[in-house]
């Protein structure tokens, strides 16, 4: 029985599709089936967003949670079987990935996961459950290329279309954990706004969020510790007053705090791009 599900989640997993050969395996999966992947930890992070997130906000009883853009369920499975007590669901329009997040719940007995598999796009966002809070990771920049072709055709549209998705995705969720690059549907020749611009990168995407109604609470970004491991920790700008949003902050604030992670160090733009923690205002 070993053999045949690691053989099969295998198979499931380097489906050479665009987004394939992406995600961790999670350690208790690796650990009973010694089927593990190859994934730098230095590029992707899931490990470290991991922990960032479970240091910030974890799984109550009874709440249930989303994984937009599963993947092959990293998150989704990692934290189901942290907390059992919770509810999660994994939306992946791949149905293999699908079918791999599937597989391993079906095994592992995790009877709080269910998958969505199917493409969700901005007509579809009302049709998903209600959840207590929502992961939203790296998925937003692919609209237009991997899916909502017909209603984002030019990249200068995209700042209209994000503002009109994030603000529907706020009657989904009542907490949000989002993340997304600098380059249209992830081609290099297309950015939505420069790699290297932190500080105006984080100014804009916080902007979508804010005009949508979200209240950012946190931003973080990566950095080395001494083992050359990663961890996520918040952006600090000195003086930050309270209940003021991150992009409300003057520009030269946001430079020094931003340069404190040495983004530039990093290879690739994904440990460029900033992680919103976001709620609904306070009323």
């Amino acid at each position: 029985m070993t053999d045949h599900i690691k053989t099969e989640l295998q198979t499931l997993y380097a489906d050479a599709s665009k987004h394939s050969t992406y995600q961790s395996i999670p350690e208790f999966v690796s650990a009973e089936l010694g089927y593990s992947e190859t994934i730098d930890e230095q590029w992707r992070g899931d490990k470290s967003r991991l922990s960032y997130l479970l240091a910030a906000r974890q799984p109550g009883d009874g709440e249930h949670w989303g994984d937009f853009g599963a993947n092959t369920g990293f998150f989704t499975l990692s934290l189901a079987k942290l907390y059992p007590r919770a509810r999660f669901t994994a939306i992946e329009a791949n149905p293999n990935h699908a079918l791999f997040i599937q597989r391993i719940a079906e095994y592992f007995n995790l009877t709080n996961v269910s998958v969505i598999n199917r493409a969700i796009g901005l007509r579809q966002l009302l049709e998903i459950p209600c959840f207590d809070f929502l992961l939203h990771l790296n998925v937003l920049h692919h609209a237009g290329h991997d899916f909502d072709r017909d209603l984002l055709e030019q990249r200068e549209d995209f700042t209209a279309y994000a503002t009109q998705y994030l603000d529907l995705l706020r009657s989904r969720a009542r907490g949000l954990v989002f993340q997304l690059g600098s380059n249209w549907g992830g081609d290099k020749t297309q950015p939505i706004i420069g790699v290297s611009e932190d500080t105006a990168k984080l100014r804009l995407f916080g902007s979508w969020l804010k005009r949508a109604g979200w209240f950012v609470t946190s931003v973080a970004y990566p950095s080395r510790n001494g083992d050359g491991s990663l961890s996520y920790r918040n952006l600090a700008p000195q003086g930050n007053p309270p209940n003021v949003q991150v992009d409300e902050l003057p520009e030269d604030v946001l430079d020094e705090a931003i340069s404190k992670f040495e983004l530039e160090r990093f290879r690739g733009e994904f440990n460029r791009r900033p992680l919103f923690f976001c709620s609904h205002p306070k009323r």
